[in-house]
């Protein structure tokens, strides 16, 4: 089965349909109105905000499954709704000047590792991440380490490095719960991406 099969099977399959909207009833539905006001302060044009909103809310539901829930529901609730705004109006932004709506690039990747108290985010998970970067981003990030791509994906996603720390150390990718080894791994991907991507996200 093709990767495109399997995520028309996720987003059509009743037993999943079933689990995400218990899952979003749960986790989501009740911060709605903490949703709204950061779709107000993250848009741009006031116009906006309810195609924003609801915008926001397809994505939380399509990928509520990828919600840790060890780990603090309004911290991810800010981090996935305010990095998706961004996609949304970076998005919107470049369709006005080009009428190219074109996928992530390097350059929504930050030059630093994000400090811990850094909130930045994104709607990118490990699950979903193949489907938001251009092809030559892509075929980059496939070309990294593992281990190296699954912390810079989740720092992307917007957990702290603690929170990736504990990702990784449950998953069995770290041996221990060492959070300068998680940095280092985030900081060696970012040094190979640099290598090997022009900063529009084009392979060298």
């Amino acid at each position: 089965m093709d990767k495109s099969s399997e995520i028309s099977n996720y987003l059509t399959d009743e037993a999943s349909i079933e689990k995400r909207t218990a899952l979003f009833n749960k986790y989501v539905y009740p911060y709605r109105n903490l949703i709204y006001h950061i779709c107000i302060k993250n848009t741009g044009n006031q116009d906006n905000i309810r195609d924003n909103y609801n915008e926001v809310l397809i994505n939380f539901y399509k990928y509520v499954s990828s919600y840790n829930p060890q780990l603090s529901i309004k911290t991810w609730i800010y981090a996935v709704a305010t990095r998706c705004l961004f996609c949304i109006e970076n998005k919107r932004n470049r369709f006005q000047r080009t009428g190219d709506v074109g996928a992530i690039d390097l350059d929504q990747i930050a030059d630093s590792v994000l400090d811990e108290d850094d909130q930045t985010a994104n709607h990118i998970s490990l699950d979903n991440y193949r489907e938001l970067f251009s092809d030559d981003v892509l075929s980059t990030l496939e070309s990294l380490k593992p281990t190296y791509r699954e912390a810079l994906i989740l720092q992307l996603a917007g957990y702290k490095l603690e929170e990736i720390t504990k990702i990784l150390h449950e998953k069995g990718s770290l041996k221990s719960a060492n959070v300068e080894t998680t940095k280092s791994r985030i900081f060696l991907a970012k040094k190979q991406l640099r290598e090997l991507l022009t900063r529009d996200g084009k392979r060298k």
